[in-house]
């Protein structure tokens, strides 16, 4: 029995990168993933319902451009995202992707990048709670029960008052918990936080 393919969905402007990314992932005898391309030009929302991908990559400005509406496909489809980076990007702004992928990275590293993740999403499926939350939603939910506002969020990790609310909302959903009292709780009980920190 043939084991299902990944869909992956390469959305990027630059036809030497989408082609050569696309060929060195599926020239390999057997390979796991379905790489579908998009340019960038069209509806990213609309390729995205169309590949029904389990792997987004796309680089950085793709991400930022359409952020509101790739974030909420991410969240929806529980889509793993991959961010190409081929320029400089300061540090804080990459740590929002499930994984990274540089302009010089080998087939077989890119390869393993991919796999990591995989094992890594189908792991947390299976644990607890606190698992499901990434390492962002922990350092904004410790930044949220310590009193801080949206924005202060926002301005202390370098990232939009947009992506602070999104993010609020997807602890709040993950968690199942609606008060910052409650998620204060939460933080205490599964070490997030100290109890003086409370």
């Amino acid at each position: 029995m043939k084991k299902k393919k990944i869909k992956l969905l390469i959305v990027e402007k630059s036809d030497i990168i989408r082609q050569g990314l696309s060929t060195l992932l599926t020239d390999k005898n057997n390979t796991p993933i379905l790489v579908e391309q998009c340019n960038g030009e069209n509806d990213i929302q609309h390729s995205i319902h169309q590949a029904s991908p389990k792997i987004l990559m796309a680089n950085h400005s793709v991400f930022q451009e359409n952020e509101k509406d790739i974030h909420l496909l991410i969240e929806k489809h529980d889509i793993i995202s991959i961010c190409l980076v081929y320029s400089f990007q300061h540090p804080d702004s990459l740590t929002n992707y499930d994984g990274l992928v540089f302009l010089n990275d080998s087939a077989k590293k890119i390869q393993t990048t991919i796999n990591k993740l995989l094992k890594s999403k189908a792991t947390s499926n299976n644990t607890s709670h606190n698992e499901h939350l990434t390492s962002r939603e922990k350092e904004i939910l410790k930044l949220l029960v310590n009193g801080n506002t949206t924005k202060q969020i926002a301005t202390t990790l370098h990232i939009s008052t947009h992506t602070v609310n999104a993010h609020r909302k997807n602890i709040m959903r993950k968690l199942d918990i609606k008060t910052v009292s409650g998620l204060t709780i939460y933080a205490v009980l599964n070490n997030i936080i100290t109890l003086k920190e409370a």
